[in-house]
């Protein structure tokens, strides 16, 4: 049996958010979507439902589609319910650590911390890959709730803060620091240190938070 096209058609409308193609804030219509998704109009419809139901869009009478708009509302939902979630994720892991995934991610944050002080030649490259370094610790700590409630959960909270990023300016010294506060965080997993985990990994939530919103205070 094949994939169903409803399903081909969410997977291509998220590929071509991410890659751009569908600017966040615009407005498109449904059929002007069928052509950039290369999928029939009730696929289109169908996969629409769960991306509004997801955030990721707004269905607007007579105006059609409107692509989810990166705004303070947006950032600050996204990122309010990261830091509640994830401090706890932060607690559980602590109490239990999953010493070789840890030190896994360890050894690639350390190197990519190293190479982007080097003053590499394929900067987009290497920061692609710092934002796929920094989601597996992220998605390492989600997962060891073994709850797949959560995990679906934090799949949609995970595409908005992808989108987030994609819209944000991100440097190589910008990756240096996050990795350095990765780096805090999981040596505190490591030592098994609930209170220093969950601090640790709120600092560093909370400067990516305001970074988002273009360095302002806040919540939390």
């Amino acid at each position: 049996m094949g994939v169903p096209l409803r399903k081909v058609a969410y997977d291509k409308f998220k590929s071509r958010l991410f890659d751009k193609t569908l600017a966040p804030g615009s407005f498109v219509t449904q059929r002007e979507l069928c052509d950039v998704l290369e999928s029939p109009m009730g696929a289109v419809r169908e996969a629409l439902k769960r991306l509004e139901a997801e955030g990721l869009i707004n269905l607007l009478p007579q105006r059609g589609v409107q692509i989810a708009d990166i705004n303070i509302r947006f950032i600050n939902d996204s990122f309010q319910f990261r830091v509640l979630i994830e401090q706890e994720a932060a607690r559980r892991m602590a109490r239990a650590p999953q010493t070789e995934i840890l030190q896994g991610i360890l050894r690639r944050t350390v190197d990519l911390k190293d190479r982007a002080v080097d003053a590499p030649e394929d900067v987009e490259g290497l920061l692609s890959e710092g934002l796929q370094v920094d989601l597996n610790l992220h998605v390492a700590l989600i997962a060891n709730f073994e709850n797949a409630l959560i995990t679906d959960t934090y799949q949609n909270l995970e595409d908005r803060v992808r989108l987030i990023r994609l819209n944000s300016q991100y440097s190589l010294d910008r990756l240096s620091v996050a990795m350095e506060e990765h780096v805090k965080i999981i040596s505190a997993l490591l030592e098994g240190d609930e209170n220093a985990s969950a601090e640790t990994l709120k600092a560093h939530l909370k400067t990516s938070w305001r970074r988002a919103l273009g360095d302002r205070e806040v919540g939390l």
